[in-house]
This record gives C-alpha cells, structure tokens and sequence, in this order.
C-alpha cells in the first residue's frame, strides 16, 4: 500500500551563525510558494539594533502562525517556541565549525564592501567569531531564566530543547544532507 504523505506547509529551520539558514530558507520559499520570516527581523529593530519587546514579538509569531504556509529561520529558542510546536519541520542545520566559519568572516567582509554591514569592523566579526565558536564549545545546555531570553544558544542546547520534537527533526550534518532535503520536496 503506498501512503500519501500530507505536503509540508511549516518549516523552521534552526542553526549556528554561518549555517545557511537564510539561504536555505530563501529557496524553501521559492520552491514552496510560501512567505519566509527571518526571526532577527522580529526580534531586533532592522535585524539586529534594538530588541522589540517580548509582546510585540509574539504578536508577530500569532500572525505567522495564523497563515497556512509559512518558512522561519532564526538561532532563538525560547520566545518563538509555539513556531517548533506548530511546524510540519524543523530543520536543524548542524553544520561544523569548519564550515560555519568561512560564511561567517566572507558575510562580514562582503558586506563591508558593499556598505551594508549592520556590524562594520574587523574588531566586531572577531568579536563575533569568538561568540560564534561558544556554539560549538559549550558542554553543558543553558537553561533560560524567562521567555524573553535570547542566548546563549548552544549546539547542546538546540539538541536538548528539539528533543520534544524528534518526530519531526532533520539534522542535517554537512551540505549534501541539506541538498537531499530541498531535492526531496516537491516542485510547485
């Protein structure tokens, strides 16, 4: 008997600095026809200055939730947390260091030639950087102390807090596991 499996309407994607979130999540919404919502947007004015009260943040949640199709991408745990819950999957991109890195510092220089670096200087990417590797480094999950939380987000905490959602967690490990992903949805 061949089951039919319900298409996928929510995705989250989940993952250190340099991952690939945002790309992944662009081409998610190309293929699915489905609006993509950056959670640095939502949870900093212009991605990363002030922080938008818990309030208004969840507001903004409760109206992508109310939407049938939807794509979010973002590092934060706890604030979006009924996004995990209500997703049809959660895409982990757990890719190395090794990887994450290079992203990371050609982002950081690239946008300083182009003038649009929200974070401009050399002393800020190794500032960065140094934060970015406590990702992988850290042994121990951080607990939050509230929902209004942002960090410090670690690879054993995203694996201790995505434990709830095993069912509908793929970790993809290294890029040819996220290509087997996007090449296993349909085409719209």
């Amino acid at each position: 008997m061949n089951q039919q499996r319900d298409p996928i309407q929510r995705i989250h994607l989940i993952g250190a600095a340099g991952s690939g979130k945002s790309t992944v999540a662009r081409l998610l919404a190309d293929r699915l026809q489905s609006p993509w919502y950056e959670l640095d947007v939502i949870g900093y004015e212009g991605g990363w200055g002030a922080k938008r009260s818990l309030a208004q943040r969840l507001a903004d949640i409760e109206r992508i939730l109310a939407q049938p199709r939807w794509i979010t991408e973002g590092i934060f745990l706890w604030w979006p947390h009924s996004l995990f819950s209500a997703a049809d999957v959660i895409l982990w991109l757990d890719l190395p260091w090794y990887l994450s890195l290079p992203r990371i510092v050609t982002r950081h220089i690239c946008a300083d030639w182009a003038g649009n670096n929200r974070h401009p200087g050399m002393i800020k990417l190794l500032k960065f950087v140094w934060y970015c590797r406590g990702y992988y480094l850290a042994r121990t999950p951080t607990i939050p102390t509230d929902p209004n939380q942002d960090g410090p987000v670690t690879r054993v905490t995203v694996e201790a807090f995505l434990a709830p959602y095993t069912a509908k967690v793929i970790r993809c490990r290294h890029p040819q596991a996220i290509e087997r992903f996007l090449q296993g949805l349909p085409q719209t």
